[in-house]
Parts: C-alpha cells; sequence; structure tokens
C-alpha cells in the first residue's frame, strides 16, 4: 500500500509542473539568467549597435559588400555568435544597407565581389559577488574594417549587466 501511495505522490508531484508556453520576444517575461547570455541580451546589444553602425559615413554611399569576420567568444558559456551578428545583419540585407558576401566558397571566384568592409568582435563577460547578490556583464564589441586599408572605420561596445540573487523572469 504505501509504494501505491509513493507512486500517487510521485505522478502528482511530476504532474503539477508549469507547462511551456510562448512568450514574446521583446516583452518582460522571459527567463533572464546571471550566468549566461540571453536572447535578449543578443536583442539589445545588436539592435543598439545597429543603429549606431548605420549612421556611420561607411553607410552613406549605396550599399557596400560586406563579409562577416570572426566572432569572438571570450565567456564561460558556449554559444553560437551568428545570434549577435543576424540581429545587424538581416536588418541590414534586408533593406539594402549593405550586400553581405557568403563566407562559403563560390563555384566561380572570379564573379565573386570583393568585400570592402570586414565585420568583426569580441564577446567578453565579467562577473562580481557581494554577499549574495550576483553580477554579470557581457561586453559586445564590434568592429568595421575597411578591407583594403585594414583600418577601423567604425567601432563600438555594448555592456549588458544582470544582477540579482538568482535567476529570474523579467527582462
Amino acid at each position: 500500500m504505501n509504494k501505491l501511495f509513493l507512486l500517487a505522490c510521485a505522478l502528482f508531484i511530476v504532474g503539477c509542473g508549469t507547462p511551456a508556453t510562448y512568450k514574446d520576444p521583446q516583452g518582460r517575461e522571459l527567463v533572464v539568467s546571471l550566468d549566461k547570455v540571453n536572447i535578449q541580451d543578443f536583442a539589445t546589444a545588436g539592435s543598439q549597435m545597429l543603429q549606431s553602425m548605420i549612421s556611420s559615413p561607411s553607410f552613406s554611399k549605396g550599399a557596400p559588400v560586406l563579409r562577416l569576420g570572426t566572432i569572438t567568444n571570450d565567456t564561460a558559456d558556449n554559444f553560437d555568435t551568428s545570434l549577435l551578428l543576424s540581429k545587424i545583419t538581416v536588418p541590414l540585407v534586408n533593406a539594402g544597407r549593405v550586400t553581405l558576401l557568403d563566407n562559403e566558397p563560390a563555384a566561380d571566384i572570379s564573379a565573386r565581389p570583393e568585400a570592402e568592409y570586414v565585420l568583426k568582435g569580441k564577446i567578453l563577460e565579467d562577473r562580481s559577488n557581494a554577499g549574495s547578490t550576483r553580477q554579470s556583464s557581457f561586453v559586445f564589441q564590434l568592429t568595421l574594417v575597411e578591407a583594403k586599408r585594414g583600418v577601423a572605420v567604425w567601432t563600438d561596445e555594448k555592456i549588458v549587466t544582470k544582477q540579482g540573487t538568482k535567476n529570474a523572469v523579467g527582462f
């Protein structure tokens, strides 16, 4: 009888979880993790950097040819850095502000245009504690380099800082 009671209690506890639901990716009900970069962190940094980049003089003349360089992940978390790049390149390409080179080698290299600019960067983190309060800061750095001269024509840095005693829901 005790085994049957324990099994019924275990099934009851398992069945009492919160069902998964869809959330607005721009909303305030998203999970905020102190230990890692969240999708909303990429969206915040990417949006701010996009606005800064398109106001630079490099984008005042037509649609320059852009190649994506390396984005180094210098955080303890393993994630795909294309999450940040897509927040910048998708609106640029779709608005006709840049022509984006495919990083995969083309069959006919002679027909491939030369990159005018290369976008590269780094993502860093800094963590600290004070008593039970934890703080994580993620630094997003991007640089736009003129390919022929090898000089930076635009650079920006955005810091996303999160603080709390534990992971939470909120934005």
